[in-house]
């Protein structure tokens, strides 16, 4: 019945985490010089063998993305000494790019009521160290 239906992976984590955290995600390459436009970015938790994907998009001129809302736990939690060092949730984070050979996946930590900001540095295809 219903009681069952609520107790999948991802419906629990949801109904876990009913605050929004919002996430910027900053892609670059040259040690940060340069912004990667149209770089691919996929947000996701993998709960067991399931990925759910919470976000996908694209990057700007700037090699941006924000404004990423994403589950976050309540907000009390950040505000008592027992349970701030837990507060955030971490997500994984992939991006790609055709001209930068790896694609770089990020673990982020995303706050009740707070930007986190992510900074990736791709390496053009043909220079990886």
């Amino acid at each position: 019945g219903m009681i069952m239906a609520q107790l999948d992976p991802v419906g629990w984590f949801r109904s876990a985490h009913p605050e929004q955290g919002s996430l910027r995600v900053q892609v670059s390459s040259g040690r940060g010089l340069f912004p990667v436009p149209g770089a691919e970015v996929e947000v996701y938790r993998d709960f067991g063998a399931v990925r759910e994907t919470f976000y996908t998009g694209v990057t700007d001129n700037s090699g941006i993305v924000e404004g990423i809302l994403l589950p976050a736990l309540p907000a009390a939690w950040g505000r008592s000494a027992d349970t701030a060092g837990i507060s955030g949730t971490a997500y994984s984070v992939t991006v790609r790019h055709p001209q930068y050979g790896q694609r770089e996946q990020e673990q982020v930590l995303v706050f009740p009521r707070v930007e986190s900001l992510l900074s990736v540095s791709l390496t053009p295809t043909g220079q990886e160290a």
